[in-house]
């Protein structure tokens, strides 16, 4: 399989977790794996529909920062915040840890950079549904739950995956 080639023409080992719907387990995933994979950095990727209201229904205010294309979050204090994705990731072993915000124009080009962002790391553990539109990564993983309605994004995301995992099961 092609490696992920970052800004910076440098390649990346990179393992995508991704679900059909949030909140259904993608981050305790990257959690165990990163506490296995010794060197491995974590980037977390939130998309973001453009011009319109938060899909998620969500009073997190992630949707209405975003002022340009994307936005990558290196700062160690909004990593390290309590009870976040990120801190989740960066507790459980990750060298680094980047957030990637984007919206679907800026998924692209945001990805590329953030993942410079990390280079030094053995590999990478991606946390988001959408990037497999733009990477082909070394596993793929798809968390699913048979009785809830896929999002948009996941309806082609479950196709590339190498692992497909179904919770109720």
């Amino acid at each position: 399989m092609q490696k992920v080639i970052a800004e910076g023409n440098f390649l990346v080992k990179t393992i995508v977790i991704s679900g059909s719907h949030s909140n259904i387990g993608k981050t305790s995933v990257a959690e165990v794996m990163l506490s296995s994979l010794n060197g491995w950095s974590g980037l977390k990727v939130t998309t973001v529909k453009e011009k319109s209201g938060c899909e998620r229904g969500s009073n997190c205010t992630v949707c209405s920062e975003l002022k340009d294309d994307f936005d990558i979050i290196t700062d160690k204090k909004i990593i390290n915040e309590k009870n976040t994705d990120t801190a989740r990731m960066k507790s459980s072993g990750a060298k680094k840890v980047v957030w990637l915000k984007a919206n679907t124009s800026g998924l692209k080009q945001g990805l590329k950079k953030a993942l410079y962002c990390l280079r030094g790391s053995k590999g990478v553990v991606i946390e988001g549904t959408s990037v497999l539109k733009y990477i082909n990564p070394d596993l793929a993983i798809y968390l699913k739950d048979g009785a809830t309605r896929p999002k948009p994004s996941a309806k082609q995301t479950e196709k590339k995956a190498d692992i497909v995992y179904d919770i109720n099961r």
